[in-house]
């Protein structure tokens, strides 16, 4: 199967052509960042970048030096602070964006959750996809925040053992389940009105509730921080590719697809990042971290998605 999905995902991927304009590969951006986490959304964004989207704009705190920090790490990378996490600052943005990254690094503060509260209200009014990562997970299973998602096709979660842990025992509490035992990717999904779940692990399993398709590629055993935050901006870069391949192509459908395009590209980020860690530790072994990966994106992506127009 796995091939297969990727085949199916590789007619997304915009082809490099000079008369496209900026923007058309993408417009991403990461709501994220906190005085004690920096690396998170810079992660998220630059993977995005480096996978071949346009542009990538981050939205960070000015609490703590946040955003200013951001600032220097790279200045490919569009970096708004926001003071006192004031919404406003933000949703103007939103319409010219593709697909908005929330959670990494946000950390849990009620200013933070408030801001992120009312982000997400606004991109779901207007439709606009959505990839919900870290803290925002955590922040979702309080104060009825999973009502903010309830029903919306066009947002995709990507939990860590205990953000998925925290997700099943909050829908345990809203449905009166008792059990100890942990809710299936599909209950979750399902009670959740069918948003997708990428369910992180040894194997990621990646389920609408109706389909689910499950990522085992070789991946490596260290576990350095960061690798959520690459897969997060890898979904939202594959994720965006596959909706703007259908706003340009008006003669297909996302229904003649086997699978939901959000499936498809889970599925096909989870592979790139597990392809691109899998390099970097053979390379680097007990050593590896984020950065080491990252720098593995140009030749995975090419081994992963060659250019057969190129050959």
């Amino acid at each position: 199967m796995s091939s297969h999905l990727i085949d199916l995902f590789k007619p997304f991927i915009p082809k490099l052509v000079n008369s496209l304009h900026k923007g058309q590969a993408g417009r991403i951006a990461v709501l994220g960042g906190s005085k004690e986490y920096t690396g998170a959304p810079y992660f998220s964004a630059i993977t995005a970048m480096r996978m071949g989207s346009d542009i990538c704009h981050i939205f960070a705190t000015t609490e703590g030096g946040t955003a200013t920090a951001l600032k220097t790490m790279d200045p490919d990378l569009i970096v708004h602070p926001i003071e006192k996490n004031d919404p406003s600052d933000i949703i103007p943005w939103l319409l010219s964006l593709h697909c908005i990254v929330i959670g990494p690094g946000l950390g849990r503060t009620v200013g933070a959750w408030n801001c992120a509260k009312e982000v997400m209200k606004a991109a779901r009014n207007i439709n606009l996809p959505m990839v919900l990562d870290g803290d925002i997970l955590r922040l979702l299973c309080v104060n009825k925040g999973l009502d903010i998602i309830q029903g919306y096709d066009k947002v995709i979660l990507t939990p860590n053992v205990v953000e998925y842990n925290q997700l099943s025992n909050a829908i345990k509490e809203i449905t009166g389940d008792s059990s100890a035992s942990l809710l299936t990717p599909q209950q979750i999904s399902t009670q959740l009105g069918n948003v997708t779940i990428v369910q992180k692990g040894q194997t990621d399993h990646i389920t609408d509730g109706n389909q689910t398709v499950s990522c085992d590629e070789p991946g490596m055993p260290r576990r350095c921080g960061g690798q959520g935050d690459f897969l997060a901006g890898a979904v939202a870069a594959m994720y965006t590719w596959a909706n703007l391949y259908y706003k340009y192509n008006l003669n297909e459908s996302p229904k003649d697809q086997a699978y939901p395009l959000e499936l498809l590209s889970s599925y096909a980020a989870c592979t790139f990042l597990r392809r691109c860690s899998s390099a970097a530790f053979s390379k680097h072994k007990r050593s590896t971290i984020t950065k080491d990966i990252l720098k593995q994106i140009p030749n995975q992506f090419e081994l992963l998605f060659p250019d057969e127009d190129s050959q």
